[in-house]
């Protein structure tokens, strides 16, 4: 890869569409602070204030996924993800590891959940939207190597809480949810929302702890 190649890889970085990677793009804000730590385990590049971050669409859904940093190690890596455990990579696979991307499971059974307990169609569709959002954190946190099953109770309110919030900037980030008013603004975004994203994490996410 000659200098004009990488130049133009950086200009796409710093682009509004980014710079497309296998299943996604990566983009990066105009102004960026560093944290660069190196030691004998390897480089360490942190990211202070604005991050950058993935975006890529999934059961077409827009995602957005925050990078807070990378670890460079001498054989292999590791990204540091907002909301997430850290996604580790070996340099030799790394062309091979398509971020997000893995069989969708089923979705029938919680859709009937959340008719149930949702009779009105507004929180219906939240809950729906939700669902499809902490199904896609779920199945990059699998490929992090996380095993659900022997997570103790700590590590699961982490992660519990970690998928929530992550579901929680998304839909808001959305705009297929968008309340008529300022005041209804305020009530969606600060205590339907959380409520509602908040039972749906629960349901799907107690599938994989028992």
């Amino acid at each position: 890869m000659d200098i004009s190649e990488i130049k133009n890889i950086v200009n796409q970085i710093f682009s509004e569409n980014g710079f497309k990677f296998l299943n996604f793009f990566f983009i990066c804000p105009d102004n960026v602070d560093i944290v660069l730590n190196k030691d004998e385990q390897g480089i360490n590049l942190d990211f202070t204030k604005q991050m950058p971050y993935v975006k890529t669409k999934r059961m077409l859904i827009p995602l957005t996924v925050y990078v807070e940093g990378l670890f460079l190690g001498p054989d292999s890596g590791s990204i540091k993800l907002k909301y997430f455990p850290d996604l580790h990579f070996e340099y030799a696979g790394f062309q091979d590891n398509n971020f997000g991307a893995e069989e969708p499971k089923k979705l029938e059974s919680f859709y009937n959940q959340i008719h149930k307990e949702y009779p009105d169609e507004e929180r219906r569709k939240i809950a729906k939207l939700a669902l499809q959002y902490t199904q896609e954190w779920a199945t990059i946190v699998s490929q992090t190597g996380v095993n659900y099953s022997d997570c103790e109770q700590p590590k699961r309110k982490k992660l519990r809480d970690n998928c929530k919030s992550f579901v929680l900037e998304n839909i808001r980030n959305s705009k297929d949810i968008e309340a008529k008013s300022a005041i209804l603004s305020f009530i969606l975004i600060y205590f339907v929302l959380p409520a509602v994203i908040s039972w749906v994490v629960k349901k799907f996410l107690d599938n994989f702890f028992n």
